[in-house]
């Protein structure tokens, strides 16, 4: 495939070849169309698609017709390293790919998943939460990739939402700025699981500060870019150097901020084989439930590829993240 594409400053692009860009949202997200991942893809295509992902944070790819499992994995390597699952629950399905992460309502049979299977239950209401995968790790993620095996009747739910946090945090007041650039978040796997499930017997009881915390930069740079972004998710707990009750107030306030309607974009997945790229250390997203869950097969997969910024490893230890968990 051969493709030339110039991204001009209103979001359009000039294309040469079959392959188009077209904005989705007033400020970020992107829709690619002309892309078959079932063929080769030559080197200065998947450039201009890496180009799209840094410019807008989300790239949807209709139709993307990746072939399977193995060709996802692969794909997902052009991005950088792809991080590799450490460990499955035995309440989740074993798929033959350890880089592949179950994001379905399928339990260990294939059957859906309903309210009595707590254990996974759980991680699907935690998802709902706005995040970024792996915030709560010493080592952040990149890039993720969600692809669409089987997807429930149309109308039944299950979009995924995005959040521009680089356009949120541009149009802070500048007395807001000056206060927060500095300010390191700590950021924890059991606060969004618990904040997602507040009465389950799985998480009650076990205090966040004596489970392992992951500090990062409250406003990092997005390197590819140069723009600041607000990097605030529901795994960061509080605020270092703040009353616990006060950076989380602080916390709140910046998740409203982010989160309001104009900085968000709504994906509707319409076909299986769908994908949606997205860049962790720009936007932030979430599932959202809908009337599929309990009664049809929303099959998901996803890839996480490990952030090599400068700030990938915020203000953690390196040799902390050879033992850090799964992105979730």
């Amino acid at each position: 495939m051969s493709v030339t594409a110039t991204l001009g400053a209103s979001g359009t692009s000039s294309i040469e070849g079959d392959l188009h860009i077209r904005e989705v949202h007033p400020t970020f997200a992107c829709e690619i169309t002309g892309m078959d991942l079932s063929k080769p893809v030559s080197d200065q295509a998947f450039n201009q698609i890496r180009e799209a992902l840094h410019r807008y944070g989300v790239v949807v790819m209709p139709r993307a017709n990746l072939p399977d499992d193995k060709a996802h994995v692969e794909f997902s390597r052009r991005f950088g390293e792809v991080e590799k699952s450490k460990w499955r629950s035995p309440h989740m399905r074993h798929l033959p790919y350890d880089e592949i992460f179950d994001i379905s309502n399928l339990d260990e049979k294939g059957r859906i998943v309903t309210n009595k299977n707590e254990k996974r239950i759980t991680a699907i209401r935690g998802n709902a939460l706005w995040h970024a995968d792996g915030s709560f790790n010493p080592r952040r993620t990149y890039v993720s990739m969600l692809r669409a095996v089987e997807l429930p009747p149309p109308g039944t739910g299950g979009e995924t939402e995005y959040a521009d946090a680089r356009q949120a945090y541009e149009d802070l007041p500048e007395q807001t700025k000056d206060r927060i650039k500095d300010l390191v978040a700590v950021h924890s796997f059991l606060h969004n699981r618990q904040t997602a499930n507040p009465d389950s017997e799985l998480f009650k009881g076990r205090n966040v500060l004596d489970e392992p915390l992951a500090r990062h930069k409250l406003v990092p740079i997005h390197e590819p870019s140069g723009r600041p972004l607000l990097y605030v998710t529901s795994y960061a707990h509080h605020i270092e150097g703040m009353p616990i009750e006060d950076g989380q107030k602080l916390l709140r306030e910046l998740m409203e901020h982010t989160t309001q309607p104009k900085y968000v974009f709504r994906h509707k997945w319409h076909e299986n084989g769908d994908i949606v790229i997205w860049d962790n250390t720009a936007v932030l997203h979430r599932a959202t439930p809908g009337a599929y869950e309990g009664k049809y097969c929303r099959d998901m997969r996803r890839t996480c590829v490990m952030d090599s910024s400068k700030d990938a490893y915020g203000l953690n230890n390196p040799e902390d993240a050879k033992d850090q968990r799964n992105s979730s």
